[in-house]
């Protein structure tokens, strides 16, 4: 059974070029998009979807920080976009707590393209499992004061298959050609837009 290893997973990342860094929380990001996009059609916000916007313009280029000024101002204003208990009308739900992680994922991976650090892609990891963990564990009122009920949330399918999507990256980042970094990019981009439709098995 998969487990969530941060040291591991940093120590993997530390391998991979910045790019690869970025697209691996970009991809982690992606998986969970469509639950940011459900939560705005919802609640009627900004159609355009700037959370989306930026998203993409990681993807299309994860190595530029161009100005560092710039991405600083770019992540301050996703972090606005993120839903907050006090920011939202009506009482908090489970599309808020969804959405709220994919913005974190965002914000996660334009921190990495920011600083190049191996932490802040395996940050973007963590919400994702972590976005999976609070949805498993709502969604079947599981109580985790009950003994063995962790390692029953641990072996739900979902977090499983995402544990194994995060890993599947990584070793394929780790086996790239790193002088073939925008077809590898892509690669993992449009898998991560396929894969999206299955994050919480809602497809």
């Amino acid at each position: 059974m998969r487990r969530f290893d941060e040291a591991n997973l940093i120590s993997n990342l530390e391998r991979l070029p910045v790019p690869f860094r970025v697209a691996f929380a970009a991809a982690c990001a992606e998986r969970q998009m469509p639950a940011y996009r459900f939560f705005i059609r919802q609640t009627e916000r900004n159609p355009t979807n700037p959370m989306e916007i930026a998203l993409e313009m990681v993807w299309a280029d994860p190595s530029a920080t161009n100005s560092a000024t710039g991405l600083e101002r770019q992540i301050e204003a996703i972090m606005n976009l993120i839903p907050q208990e006090d920011s939202i009308e009506g009482p908090w739900t489970q599309e808020a707590t969804n959405a709220q992680n994919a913005g974190m994922a965002v914000a996660y991976a334009l921190r990495a393209k920011l600083a190049g650090e191996a932490q802040e892609a395996a940050w973007a990891a963590r919400v994702a499992y972590e976005a999976l963990d609070n949805f498993i564990i709502n969604k079947e009122s599981v109580d985790m004061n009950t003994p063995g009920n962790e390692l029953r949330v641990l072996s739900h399918p979902l977090i499983q298959a995402e544990l194994g999507r995060q890993e599947r990256d990584v070793r394929a980042l780790l086996a790239a050609n790193n002088r073939e970094i925008a077809r590898t990019v892509q690669e993992i981009r449009d898998r991560a837009r396929v894969e999206a439709a299955a994050f919480f098995g809602l497809n």
